[in-house]
């Protein structure tokens, strides 16, 4: 499989995208049918999906739970990111001075 990553086109990473999650599927041993049942989605939004075609977020987000997948997404994903609230090297949030006024 190839890397999805910048280099590629926005279809050409969700022809990959789509190529992953029917190969997670296969290797579960799950059909379209019953991954349709447990998502509440038809057979052929499922296939759309996996040709690597445009389909809501939230048929990602049903096909990913289903899967037990949902949780990879924290990777991606982390719910904190370094930023103004980074702790300091002693462990203590930063504080930023400001400057004063001039008289």
């Amino acid at each position: 499989m190839a890397a999805i990553g910048d280099f590629l086109t926005d279809s050409e990473n969700m022809v990959e995208f789509g190529a992953r999650i029917r190969s997670r599927r296969l290797e579960r041993n799950v059909t379209i049918e019953m991954l349709g049942r447990n998502t509440g989605l038809n057979r052929k939004t499922i296939m759309e999906l996996e040709a690597g075609r445009d389909v809501r977020l939230t048929t990602v987000i049903k096909v990913f739970r289903a899967m037990h997948l949902l949780g990879v997404l924290n990777t991606a994903l982390p719910d904190t990111l370094p930023g103004n609230e980074a702790l300091s090297s002693r462990g203590q949030p930063r504080v930023r001075a400001y400057r004063l006024a001039a008289k």
